[in-house]
């Protein structure tokens, strides 16, 4: 049950990592692309905003995972962080604070952003609303890249082959 747990915690991460990294990517590359064209910004981010909307649904399923998959390993792992091992602690810590910023985007970012959506274009408070939340979520998605990141590489740096 173990492995089973380090399994689903790595895939949960390399989905964080590497699926907001993605779409930050192709986010950016997409509305330089439409401004590049001609396009105003706001139908640029109408077409981008359903992939970010769809991508929270993703994080959301495998930030519970990854929460699931670290407290079974931290119940496993109580001696080491009863001695106040630094690494194991600050993998956890790292996994967990990962979590929270995939909660506060897929929770507290989307569904506002998906609201002001449809009247962006034709309601002045919706696109303000808009582009608050559109500010947050890059911070928020730098937090979970970060986080995310993190949690991978502080086994292999910290000495572990394994995660712990």
């Amino acid at each position: 049950m173990l492995n089973l747990a380090r399994m689903l915690r790595l895939i949960s991460l390399a989905i964080l990592f590497g699926g907001s990294t993605a779409i930050v990517f192709a986010a950016i590359t997409l509305v330089k692309a439409a401004k590049a064209n001609g396009m105003a910004v706001e139908d640029a981010a109408a077409i981008n905003a359903p992939v970010f909307i769809e991508f929270s649904k993703v994080a959301l399923g495998f930030a519970v995972c990854l929460v699931v998959s670290e407290a079974y390993q931290i119940r496993g792992n109580l001696k080491n962080l009863e001695k106040h091992r630094r690494w194991p602690m600050a993998r956890f810590v790292a996994s967990i604070l990962c979590a929270i910023a995939t909660f506060v985007f897929s929770l507290g970012i989307v569904p506002p952003m998906q609201e002001a959506l449809p009247k962006i274009k034709t309601d002045k408070a919706a696109h303000a609303q808009f582009q608050k939340m559109h500010h947050l979520s890059r911070g928020v998605f730098m937090a979970i890249i970060v986080f995310a990141m993190s949690s991978l590489i502080i086994p292999p740096i910290s000495g572990n082959r394994a995660p712990e």
